[in-house]
């Protein structure tokens, strides 16, 4: 091929390729790739009516080569470089609408997946605040007086809070505290305990009226349990203090009739005597 020809095609050549700068990109929407697919096809369709124009160029330059036709073959190249300029600026610019297109729904795709991980933490842990409160709900086992029974980690917690203050010696406490418990767990397995706690608590503070009725419900209520003979005792105490001596001694002699082999009764073999 003439030189001039095969300046003239690399320099055409160059001039088209000069305006087809592109960067690729991974693009993982289907429709977005074949878009670009289309484009680059289009571009290379560019690209072979560069390699057309040119060998027709050649062609006539071949025939006929005068300074004058070959000024307007360079015209002719330069118009066909502007067209194709053009052409690729404007696929540039649908690759670039396409780009901004894939790039907002890749956000709206993180922003969901954010979403739906902020919801599943959320999920998380209201299952975990759940399954706590659940848990506090749930029954247990528990030999209370030597009964086995059902609690909850609640109510083994506002019994155990009332004890301790029984336990401090603030008794006018202690009582409002059982009295609280015994109103919100009324069948407890602790209410046997509570009643009599709840009596002994009034009953150290010299208060026998609000004594006498709490020690009478362990009496009639729980007989079977270990608290009953103290309550008795403690019952015929207060009887006593009340100036009823004769409900003191028939509690008393109840009391050594029912538990012969207890502590109480044995105590209240020695106060019966003072009693007649």
């Amino acid at each position: 091929m003439n030189p001039k020809i095969s300046t003239l095609y690399v320099v055409a050549f160059a001039m088209a390729c000069s305006v087809l700068p592109m960067q690729a990109q991974a693009l993982e929407d289907t429709d977005a790739r074949r878009a670009i697919l289309q484009i680059r096809t289009q571009i290379k369709d560019i690209n072979t009516r560069i390699d057309n124009e040119i060998e027709q160029i050649a062609r006539r330059i071949d025939t006929k080569a005068d300074d004058k036709k070959l000024n307007a073959l360079f015209t002719d190249l330069e118009k066909l470089r502007n067209q194709l300029r053009g052409e690729v600026a404007e696929l540039r610019g649908q690759v670039e609408i396409i780009s901004n297109e894939l790039n907002a729904a890749q956000q709206k795709v993180d922003k969901l997946n954010n979403d739906l991980a902020n919801a599943q933490r959320r999920e998380k842990d209201l299952y975990a605040d759940l399954n706590q409160r659940l848990s506090k709900l749930e029954p247990r086992n528990q030999i209370i007086d030597g009964v086995e029974v059902e609690v909850t980690q609640t109510e083994q917690r506002q019994f155990d809070e009332a004890a301790a203050l029984l336990k401090k010696k603030d008794f006018s406490r202690a009582s409002q505290a059982f009295m609280a418990f015994l109103q919100r767990f009324p069948g407890s397995g602790y209410a046997a305990q509570a009643y009599y706690l709840l009596g002994s608590s009034y009953f150290a503070e010299s208060d026998c009226k609000n004594a006498i009725p709490a020690l009478q419900t362990v009496v009639n209520r729980y007989p079977l349990t270990q608290r009953a003979p103290d309550a008795m005792l403690n019952l015929a105490i207060c009887q006593d203090d009340l100036s009823d001596k004769s409900a003191a001694r028939d509690t008393m002699e109840a009391l050594i009739k029912k538990y012969p082999e207890s502590s109480a009764a044995k105590t209240a073999r020695s106060k019966l005597g003072a009693l007649k």
